[in-house]
């Protein structure tokens, strides 16, 4: 069985990091390497997380504990973790969210029969309680590098990439949208990722987050204009594309329970 490197950065974590972390142990499949990558926390996130390194540390789940000095951004908090990753794939939990436990092997077994070398999945949306989901975020079955150019439709929290194929692909140091850029370098290496159906995490919703809207849309320009590197009239253009697959699209696949 190959080894998967989970990527999770930590920042004032500490009400959720159990979670998270519980959801990655008990997952079916084996083996695991956890690697957190604390981002200068002022609570006790990174002594949680030192804390399950040494009691929870098994042969088939391994744990590296990293931290940063000062606070860095998810974006390199997260090219640590895969710069020190050893696993054949690589995937990705930040600390407020769960994984559902058949997530790596329903993911893995999928990508083996289909021959894939990305994988992503649907996820449900929950503001208390993982297990009183608020609505599930639908997916398509097959993601290209064009639609998902369009907007971001691949749950970071779901994704999942064979490193061994693709080679280790380093996050923008872009402060928001990071994982976007990410995954967006990835399909275009890969070409497409398959998705799995049925719900495989759960997603915390913040509402902090989803009041700061408009501030979001700006970083997303930012993907355009200094990721990929499009002039300013072509960022503009591809925003206006942008719109239209996030709140017409891309809302209509998201179902309420």
């Amino acid at each position: 069985m190959e080894l998967v490197s989970v990527i999770m950065p930590t920042y004032n974590s500490a009400l959720t990091l159990k979670e998270a972390l519980d959801s990655i142990i008990h997952q079916s499949y084996r083996p695991i390497e956890i690697i957190t990558i604390d981002d200068a926390s002022n609570d006790n996130s990174l002594a949680i997380a030192k804390s399950y390194a040494q009691q929870q540390s098994t042969k088939d789940v391994q744990f590296v504990t990293l931290s940063n000095d000062v606070n860095a951004g998810a974006g390199i908090s997260r090219n640590k973790g895969v710069e020190k990753a050893s696993g054949t794939y690589i995937a990705f939990l930040d600390a407020d969210d769960i994984w559902k436990s058949e997530k790596l092997t329903t993911q893995l077994d999928a990508m083996k029969s289909q021959n894939a070398t990305v994988c992503y999945g649907a996820y449900e949306i929950f503001k208390t309680s993982p297990d009183q989901p608020i609505s599930v975020h639908k997916i398509f079955e097959k993601l290209t590098y064009d639609k998902l150019h369009k907007t971001n439709y691949l749950g970071n929290l779901t994704g999942i990439y064979n490193a061994a194929v693709l080679g280790k692909i380093g996050i923008p140091s872009l402060r928001k949208r990071q994982d976007w850029a990410m995954w967006l370098d990835v399909l275009k290496k890969a070409e497409f990722a398959i998705g799995i159906q049925e719900p495989i995490a759960s997603y915390r919703l913040s509402d902090g987050l989803s009041a700061n809207k408009i501030e979001l849309i700006k970083h997303n320009y930012t993907v355009y204009r200094k990721h990929l590197g499009y002039s300013a009239m072509k960022s503009y253009w591809n925003m206006m594309l942008f719109f239209y697959e996030q709140f017409v699209v891309k809302k209509a696949m998201i179902k309420k329970l």
